[in-house]
């Protein structure tokens, strides 16, 4: 049963960073490689919270401070990121994929100058242990799988449930029939943009609570969330949540084992199988 926990435990971390790569895809049809540095931001953003409000409120306020902060610092710099990188290249997928991919070394060597690259470590804001049914989970790390959880409903939430977000699975069915239709495909890619890299920001608050934060995790992270929405089928956010479990026990399971070194190689192995008998992915649909 301790390895359905860590299962659940590293499923919900390839979710949470996830959705908002695939969101991004599937409305722009773009790749925002700076994605991971965002997401790098966000720990970082849990980290100063703890640093400036530790002992002066309580653990839940520390959190929710730096969730809300990191989350609208960070979609604003999205936004920033989609008027002046994204919208002026256009359709060059090409174009953007290099340039996002420029701007997260820019963004990893302003925090080594900022904060140094020596990796940092937050306190569990939850101390303790949770036992159920012979498994052992820290405190901690199931607020992160709660919290991930309210996460993937407030999307789903505002894709299904409210007008900005049918105006933006309009855009991604077919931009010209929404745009036949009123919607403002400029105005969803910046929504988009601003929405996908919020929701980095808050996985990176959610997963510097339990891994050591330093300028670099987010390109150690990336790679594994392009295997998850390419399996997943790319722009499908119920395809990313599937791969994520797919990978999530898979890479649980060869740890177990002890052969855990061989997990990247196996994901890719993966990745290349199911694109052999699907080439859409697990949940994508062919254009």
């Amino acid at each position: 049963m301790q390895i359905v926990a860590n299962i659940l435990f590293l499923s919900t971390f390839y979710m949470s960073f996830s959705i908002g790569l695939a969101l991004i895809f599937g409305v722009m049809r773009t790749i925002n490689y700076s994605y991971g540095e965002l997401f790098m931001l966000g720990a970082y953003g849990l980290f100063a919270a703890v640093t400036m409000m530790q002992g002066e409120v309580s653990n839940l306020l520390i959190l929710l401070a730096a969730f809300v902060g990191a989350s609208i610092v960070v979609g604003m710099l999205g936004g920033v990121i989609e008027k002046l990188l994204v919208q002026p290249l256009g359709d060059r997928s090409f174009s953007i994929f290099m340039a996002t991919l420029g701007l997260s070394y820019v963004l990893q060597v302003v925090m080594v100058q900022s904060v140094g690259s020596v990796g940092r470590y937050v306190p569990p804001l939850f101390p303790g242990i949770v036992r159920f049914a012979g498994m052992i989970m820290p405190m901690q790390r199931l607020v992160v799988v709660i919290v991930t959880f309210g996460m993937i409903f407030g999307l789903w939430y505002l894709l299904m449930r409210t007008v900005t977000g049918r105006a933006i699975r309009a855009a991604a069915q077919n931009k010209t029939g929404a745009t036949l239709q009123g919607i403002s495909i400029e105005r969803v890619a910046f929504t988009t943009m601003v929405i996908g890299c919020a929701l980095a920001a808050m996985s990176g608050v959610m997963m510097g609570s339990v891994m050591s934060i330093n300028p670099f995790m987010g390109s150690e992270a990336i790679w594994r969330a392009f295997i998850i929405i390419i399996v997943g089928g790319i722009g499908s956010i119920p395809g990313a949540v599937v791969a994520a479990f797919l990978f999530g026990a898979l890479d649980t399971l060869l740890t177990s084992v002890g052969y855990g070194q061989f997990s990247p190689m196996m994901d890719a192995l993966i990745m290349l199988l199911i694109l052999a008998f699907r080439p859409n992915g697990l949940l994508g649909v062919k254009e």
